[in-house]
């Protein structure tokens, strides 16, 4: 009877012995790049000027400064351990992998405001997506994106299309909402631009 008793158990307690070896392995990211998929979890944006980042309080000339937009993305997969029918979520380095096919993360609006007064039309706090050039196509920035666009395309590197009014003090803010309602925002240190 004992043995029939540590049989069943052994016939038991295999698929779950099974599960829990492949949990305790190593998984890498050399997965089946057809499942992978990222997670957008903050997002950047810096001042620059010459290739350098601007701090707070410095003068920049506004035909120098380059905003470059960045999310912070975690890329992610779903792997089958080898020896098990379990699949798990693993972590993966933060780049596409090949085969790349993208995320349900749809882009839904991007706008950037001045904080100060930039010109007549751009009083503070005014949306300035229109002072603002792509430098990937040299066209300006709309708040909404064509349709279906992934925040992978970022980092996003944009150019001023005309000197502010006067010098004086600013400050860019973006607003970055995704289309499963997650928003983010980020700013520049406030610096002088002339």
């Amino acid at each position: 009877m004992k043995k029939l008793w540590w049989t069943l158990l052994v016939l038991a307690l295999a698929p779950l012995a099974a599960a829990v070896e492949g949990c305790a392995e190593k998984y890498t990211c050399n997965v089946d790049s057809s499942l992978a998929l990222f997670d957008v979890e903050g997002l950047s944006l810096t001042a620059q000027q010459r290739g350098q980042p601007v701090a707070a309080g410095e003068s920049v000339v506004a035909a120098d400064l380059r905003l470059v937009l960045e999310p912070q993305v975690r890329y992610y997969s779903q792997n089958k351990g080898p020896g098990t029918w379990l699949p798990a979520a693993v972590a993966c380095p933060p780049a596409p992998m090949p085969g790349y096919k993208g995320t349900r993360e749809i882009l839904d609006s991007l706008v950037v405001r001045c904080v100060y007064a930039y010109d007549a039309s751009h009083p503070a706090g005014a949306v300035a997506n229109d002072l603002l050039l792509q430098e990937a196509n040299s066209q300006l920035l709309p708040a909404v994106p064509p349709r279906d666009t992934q925040p992978d395309l970022y980092p996003l590197g944009l150019r001023l299309r005309q000197a502010p009014a006067q010098p004086g003090q600013q400050q860019f803010v973006v607003r970055f909402r995704l289309t499963n309602g997650e928003f983010y925002t980020a700013r520049t240190p406030v610096f002088t631009l002339r």
